[in-house]
């Protein structure tokens, strides 16, 4: 899909580093869709970025629209594929093909 990276949210910074790219590991089941136009979805104070998002802690939650600072990217979220994404979080494609 174009237009977004896809990221793996992780309940901590442990489960996060135990992960690898072929096995996911101990991941909380969402994932968040960033905007790769960056300068268009950046907020206003500069450490946070436009996502479309899980609303809740559960595996394939809704999803609605969100921001997500970058050090919250960086400590608890591991970059994946698009199909990747889809085959974990269905709910999240289901929004954005809307």
């Amino acid at each position: 899909m174009k237009d977004f990276r896809f990221y793996l949210e992780y309940p901590n910074k442990k489960e996060k580093r135990k992960a690898t790219r072929k096995m996911l590991g101990n991941h909380t089941g969402n994932c968040l869709a960033v905007f790769t136009n960056v300068k268009e979805h950046l907020l206003p104070d500069l450490k946070s970025i436009e996502t479309i998002a899980a609303v809740y802690f559960h595996a394939n939650s809704d999803c609605c629209l969100s921001s997500a600072s970058f050090d919250y990217i960086q400590k608890k979220c591991k970059r994946i594929s698009e199909q990747q994404a889809r085959e974990i979080h269905p709910k999240l494609f289901s929004y954005l093909e809307q």
